[in-house]
């Protein structure tokens, strides 16, 4: 064989080699899941809790436990973003892991307590309808009883005559044996009047005892300065002086039930579009109220607008939706 055949045989061996390792990297490579995949889960597993939470709720449960549970998966999810953006890939796994889990754990917790709502409710259901039967026989005993009480003290009371003298006479006293008769019909009547009223007044106080009144249901985002108040807004920022800054942006829950909110802030001039340079995530327990202190630096002259929206989550169509938001203007200029 010839120099040059051996020299192409080398070279073709050592090719389909390195393909061969090569390949075997890439399968490898592959076979690990990517930690997007990991984040991904476990943002479905927490909405997966959330649902459950919600419909535990709407049934009269407790969530408070859950939603500490969930608020805490989320920050883990949070965290392991960050990190991957960073490279660090293990422990960003790790936090996904752990997410899962506590999502895991959130729905579980549900199952259990909805068990328990429902027991109590069977139970509380039984005893108030003992308690109303309870209260309405008594209250119509006693109504009975005093009235036929009442009723004989003014029977005793008529004159009772003992003889008749006249057939005038007997007609009259006919004639009161017969007002007798009626009078006890019409206090029967009241007696039954009086005991439906019972029935029905009863009726309504429990129905309203359980009956909540309507309330207005609304979310509020608001923004406060730097001391916290709602006035006296930055507007005109000098470059090397007070360009950097401090807002709170706050979020009030009154919807009367969870709710899974996410604040974007958002910030454009007239030179560039609007970007998103930070987002928030939070589950509110009604009646919570969550702030949020954020720093911002602007470094280039302009007028700038600073939009925070809120991003509340529709379990049914499993989407973030219905935005509301609040802004800032403020114009930035160089020192002179």
């Amino acid at each position: 064989m010839r120099m040059w055949q051996k020299i192409t045989l080398i070279a073709i061996a050592l090719s389909l080699l390195f393909v061969s390792v090569k390949s075997g990297m890439i399968a490898l490579s592959l076979s690990e899941p990517p930690v997007n995949a990991g984040t991904n889960e476990a943002r479905a597993r927490l909405r997966e809790a959330y649902n459950v939470t919600v419909f535990a709720e709407q049934a009269g449960t407790n969530v408070n436990e859950a939603v500490e549970k969930m608020n805490e998966a989320l920050e883990r999810i949070n965290q392991a973003e960050n990190l991957t953006a960073q490279g660090n890939l293990g422990q960003a796994n790790a936090l996904t892991q752990g997410s899962i889990q506590l999502s895991t754990e959130t729905i579980a917790l549900i199952q259990e307590l909805n068990e328990q709502q429902a027991l109590f409710t069977f139970y509380t259901k039984c005893v108030l309808s003992v308690v109303a039967a309870i209260i309405l026989l008594g209250v119509g005993a006693g109504v009975f009883f005093f009235g036929r009480r009442a009723w004989k003290k003014r029977q005793q009371k008529r004159p009772i005559e003992m003889k008749v003298k006249t057939d005038n006479e007997t007609m009259k006293n006919l004639s009161k044996d017969e007002d007798s008769h009626l009078g006890v019909d019409e206090e029967k009547m009241i007696l039954i009047t009086v005991l439906s009223a019972i029935v029905v007044i009863a009726g309504i106080l429990v129905y309203t005892s359980l009956t909540p009144p309507p309330q207005e249901n609304f979310v509020s985002i608001y923004i406060l300065n730097s001391e916290r108040k709602a006035y006296n807004y930055p507007k005109l920022l000098v470059l090397g002086k007070n360009n950097t800054f401090q807002l709170t942006v706050g979020v009030e829950n009154s919807m009367n039930r969870i709710e899974y909110s996410v604040i974007q802030v958002k910030i454009s001039n007239v030179s560039q579009p609007e970007e998103t340079t930070a987002s928030f995530e939070r589950i509110l327990l009604n009646k919570e109220k969550w702030e949020i202190p954020v720093t911002m630096t602007l470094n280039k002259t302009g007028t700038y607008t600073i939009t925070f929206e809120l991003w509340l989550y529709d379990e049914m169509k499993a989407v973030f939706t219905n935005p509301t938001f609040c802004s800032l203007r403020l114009e930035v200029i160089s020192e002179t």
